[in-house]
């Protein structure tokens, strides 16, 4: 199942009736047992993974009361729901089924349970909200990592009447994911999968077309997901945490890193950069610190990742070293360094990803690139779409306050109108992946 496919948004259509028309006290009950039939549905086994993590960090909460087993307890479930997940990163059994969002919701648990033994909030007695908390569709699909604290007010509210104004927002925010992952990233998967079919043949200026096109791909696909999910979940009035703030317009490697993918970073900088001492200790300590951060998030988006996480740490560790006074220069180096280590998303092996990154440096057939613009499965119209619809991604995201402001102003008819034009330009423009079948999202395997 796609956030894109049918099945997906007669499922969010379904919801928010059933939400809104039976009685308030359903209504975490109404979430939890759709969830679980979502969940379901993708295969008993991923039910059972999910049922595991939270079962396990449940009862190990409710155990840290008063108990002087309370460390032992801790070590423990971490060990069971981080083995589960590193096992499956690591590919350690083969043919396994991994289930999805495996890595948001073990991070999710994992959170929780250390916020509880640090006594940050009192456990939740409720397993059936708790599980609500855990099992949510719509973020198992992409993320964010949500925190219990961030969103259990808002999850387990009952007494929520229909508000037209959320309602809109949420709409409209739906549609513009939609807008963000048909429009813009499924065109560029078009040119990605031609590209990285014949890497002997398209390297060189083709690879280095390919990354900078991934860049802006992976953006729109990964935000729009979340724009999917923050969406309908303010149409339900629950509030989800935003995940991306401008990640391209960073001067240097940390900055991206609190712009791009915020729930991660934040997980890792709150349960392990911190407690390993951060910054507040000695410089080869801090580098230390800094290397072992980021091979645990390229570990987490899969083994082979683990060479992406060690670089960006070198350049974050680097970073005041290749940092100018001309701020667009470092965003135009920051965006290349950037680009240049999606090469590990692209290509299917390691070994591939670094010939691809050597043939920019070595191969110029940017002569042939352009002559062969046209032939890489888009016509000059799709182009044309492509680059109008990535303008107005990069207007947006620039005047992002300012455009907000002016659409929570407009009346409700322009509101109707301009929701009407969104859905148009999508149903029309929109390329529902390649031989126009709904695509997966990105870090829908992750």
């Amino acid at each position: 199942m796609s956030l894109v496919s049918g099945t997906f948004i007669a499922i969010m259509i379904l919801t928010t009736i059933l939400y809104y028309l039976l009685p308030k006290k359903t209504k975490p009950y109404i979430l939890l047992v759709i969830s679980i039939c979502v969940y379901a549905s993708l295969g008993v086994k991923s039910l059972i993974y999910i049922i595991i993590s939270s079962v396990t960090t449940y009862i190990a909460t409710l155990l840290f009361q008063k108990n002087k087993y309370k460390k032992l307890i801790l070590i423990l479930t971490l060990i069971i729901n981080i083995g589960i997940l590193v096992i499956i990163k690591s590919e350690l059994i083969k043919n396994i089924i991994v289930p999805l969002g495996i890595s948001y919701y073990t991070f999710q648990v994992v959170s929780y349970l250390i916020d509880i033994y640090r006594n940050k909030y009192k456990p939740e007695k409720n397993i059936a909200k708790y599980f609500v908390y855990t099992m949510y569709f719509p973020y198992l699909f992409i993320g964010p990592i949500n925190r219990f604290d961030d969103i259990s007010d808002s999850l387990f509210k009952e007494d929520k009447k229909i508000n037209l104004s959320s309602m809109y927002n949420g709409i409209l925010r739906i549609g513009w994911g939609f807008f963000k992952k048909l429009l813009i990233a499924n065109r560029i998967n078009v040119l990605i999968a031609t590209i990285t079919q014949n890497p002997s043949e398209y390297n060189g200026a083709f690879a280095l077309f390919a990354m900078l096109l991934y860049s802006i791909q992976l953006y729109a696909d990964f935000s729009g997901g979340i724009d999917i999910v923050i969406g309908f979940s303010k149409v339900l009035q629950i509030n989800v945490k935003e995940n991306f703030d401008t990640p391209y317009i960073s001067q240097n490697i940390q900055e991206f890193w609190r712009r791009w993918h915020i729930s991660l970073s934040s997980w890792f900088r709150d349960y392990v950069y911190i407690p390993l001492g951060g910054n507040r200790c000695s410089k080869l300590r801090h580098y230390f610190n800094t290397i072992i951060v980021f091979l645990l998030s390229g570990l987490w988006h899969g083994i082979n990742y683990v060479l992406w996480g060690l670089l960006h740490a070198i350049f974050l560790i680097l970073g005041k070293f290749i940092t100018t006074k001309n701020k667009y220069l470092n965003i135009t180096v920051t965006f290349l360094i950037v680009s240049f280590l999606w090469s590990f998303f692209i290509w299917p092996t390691t070994l591939e990803s670094l010939q691809m990154i050597g043939s920019v440096f070595t191969t110029f057939n940017y002569s042939e690139l352009f002559n062969n613009i046209l032939n890489l499965g888009l016509n000059l119209a799709n182009y044309i779409v492509l680059i109008i619809s990535v303008i107005l991604l990069i207007i947006y995201d620039l005047k992002r306050e300012k455009i907000n402001s002016k659409l929570k102003s407009l009346k409700t008819e322009h509101k109707l109108i301009l929701f009407a034009g969104l859905v148009w330009v999508i149903l029309i423009f929109g390329m529902y992946g390649i031989g126009f079948n709904a695509s997966e999202f990105i870090y829908n395997k992750f």
